[in-house]
């Protein structure tokens, strides 16, 4: 709050409450003059990137025998915290996904470093709860994997397969592998519903040199006389999908996976069943787990960690996960830029060129043709690859779709579409002073149904008539800092990205429509302006940009519209204090 007092027998006192937009519920992460200017034109997502650094581990804790060496790490963009398997436990599952549903590519999943305990030789099982949330394709998904990810050489994996009987396999299927990638074992059978839990064992017995298939307790499949078996002998293990995070990622959600260095009996694998779906059990189905002996036990109950929230009206369902991007920097502050908070309050991401983006998955709310803003502000360092993503929608792996808002190398900004064939966009050259110096810019991309527009710090710096705006990119993900991952991108957290952009960005914003000129022009200069106070001579004078003026005697309101009020505005003195704010 701004005080000022005014020379005035009437000792005036008046009061400017920085808290921007009184309408807004306290959850929202509004405390700044630009970022109420942002939602008040309704972006889809808006990621102001204010999280607290530094980033913490997104891990998966083993409960296992095999304590912390078990401990998983979950991949960018895998869902956290839904309902779980387990009747009348509030224990949590996580969601997988694919990046592209059509051919079952591109996958989230959990990693679990490579470890011989975890690859004997002998007699194992393993075990999970799985919610299918699709039919197998014909690509399969593959929810439990343990083999080297390029070629299957080694150890085992599993398949969801249709889940009625027809041409093919039904149900689920496990292999188990000699060295050069041969099937050893083959069991396959059960059934499954889309979008209900099942609980999935696969028992190999070395001494009878059986491998048998269990679905919801009952056996299903058995593949006998096993010889050649070759356990993974480096390569990690994971769930969800290949380890690589590129094949045959399992769409739906996983619980309580668990493995153990022996051969569970029919009995006991009914036992876990029967406890997992009785909410009045009198073990908890976590003890039960262990008193068999798991070596290791995911309960896949981690919480979301390094979010970058979404504030836009896609809530949650576009919420983004930071990358490596450690620990955050000052992003645009007060005082040269007043519409926002105070240097370390307002913060933003810094994006090293080479291991750092958010990762903003695909949300079907995101994927849309026509008009389109994307907004943000970069502190582009001094060097650049040739080209570096700030906002980018793929592209996607046969580069047949893209949508983007990039610096190409130290020369050109550049919003624009492509689809396969042709670049629709708008660019204009970087001047020099924006490069290197720590200088904020605000960059703003815009198709408005007939030309491509690039905007810098407000002003309109090159455009392009164009009869295509945005594209669908069904196949790719939306990412800040890099290339959105594609389906092929293998790889965490270096090898799956590129076109990755060095230095600092902020305050990011999507739109499924056109800012107009003057849009642009007033966010900017919100950025500058704020609701600002200045005194001469005795008179107050209240300046502002954007918003209705409104005012109290009490701070804690109620605020009612100052009739009249048009910036400049000279309230009339009176005795006590008089609150002014700016309601958007």
């Amino acid at each position: 709050m701004l005080t000022a007092f005014a020379n005035s027998t009437a000792s005036a006192q008046i009061n400017l409450v920085q808290v921007r937009d009184i309408t807004t519920p306290p959850s929202q992460p509004i405390n700044g003059g630009y970022s109420a200017a942002v939602l008040s034109d309704h972006p889809l997502a808006y990621y102001r990137l204010n999280e607290q650094g530094p980033l913490l581990p997104d891990i998966s804790t083993n409960s296992g025998s095999l304590g912390v060496a078990g401990n998983a790490t979950n991949f960018p963009g895998a869902g956290h915290q839904i309902a779980g398997a387990i009747a009348g436990d509030l224990n949590t599952a996580m969601t997988f996904s694919a990046i592209d549903t059509n051919s079952d590519d591109g996958g989230v999943p959990v990693i679990i470093p490579y470890n011989s305990a975890l690859n004997a030789s002998s007699s194992f099982t393993i075990e999970a709860w799985l919610r299918p949330t699709e039919e197998g394709a014909g690509n399969a998904q593959c929810p439990l994997f343990n083999c080297q990810a390029s070629t299957e050489d080694y150890g085992w994996d599993f398949y969801q397969r249709a889940s009625d009987a027809g041409a093919g396999p039904q149900g689920f299927e496990f292999y188990m592998n000699d060295a050069s990638g041969a099937r050893v074992a083959d069991a396959v059978g059960g059934t499954y519903t889309v979008g209900q839990w099942c609980h999935l064992v696969a028992v190999y017995n070395s001494s009878a040199a059986t491998a048998t298939l269990y679905v919801n307790g009952a056996q299903v499949a058995q593949s006998a006389g096993i010889s050649g078996y070759v356990p993974n002998p480096s390569y990690p293990m994971s769930i969800g999908g290949y380890s690589d995070g590129s094949q045959n990622p399992f769409v739906g959600d996983i619980d309580e996976f668990a493995y153990y260095t022996s051969a569970l009996s029919s009995a006991q694998v009914l036992a876990h069943y029967q406890n997992g779906t009785n909410a009045s059990r009198s073990t908890p189905y976590k003890s039960l787990i262990t008193s068999d002996g798991a070596v290791e036990y995911l309960r896949l109950d981690s919480p979301a960690v390094n979010v970058a929230v979404n504030a836009g009206t896609l809530g949650s369902l576009a919420n983004g996960v930071d990358s490596n991007t450690g620990n955050p920097v000052s992003g645009p502050a007060a005082p040269l830029f007043p519409g926002f908070e105070s240097p370390g309050t307002n913060l933003a991401e810094f994006f090293d060129g080479t291991s750092d983006y958010v990762e903003l998955l695909n949300p079907p709310g995101l994927n849309f043709t026509g008009p389109i803003t994307l907004e943000a502000w970069i502190q582009p360092a001094a060097t650049q690859h040739t080209a570096g993503d700030i906002i980018a929608h793929g592209h996607n792996h046969d580069a047949t779709a893209e949508v983007v808002l990039r610096v190409n190398d130290t020369t050109s900004y550049q919003i624009s579409s492509y689809d396969g064939i042709n670049n629709y966009g708008a660019s204009a050259p970087i001047p020099a002073q924006d490069l290197g110096n720590g200088n904020w810019v605000h960059l703003v991309g815009t198709y408005d149904g007939a030309s491509w527009n690039l905007y810098r710090n407000g002003v309109l710096v090159g455009s392009s008539g164009a009869d295509v705006g945005s594209l669908p990119v069904p196949n790719a993900s939306w990412a800040i800092g890099a290339r959105g991952r594609w389906k092929y991108a293998s790889g965490y957290p270096i090898n799956g990205l590129d076109r990755q952009f060095t230095g600092a960005i902020d305050e990011v914003a999507i739109y499924d429509h056109s800012l107009t000129p003057d849009r642009v022009q007033a966010h900017y200069n919100e950025s500058l302006q704020g609701l600002k106070l200045s005194i001469s001579g005795g008179q107050v004078t209240l300046t502002w940009v954007l918003g209705t003026l409104v005012s109290s005697t009490s701070v804690t309101g109620p605020y009612a519209p100052v009739s009249g009020a048009t910036s400049p505005y000279q309230p009339t003195l009176s005795a006590g204090p008089h609150f002014y704010r700016l309601k958007y």
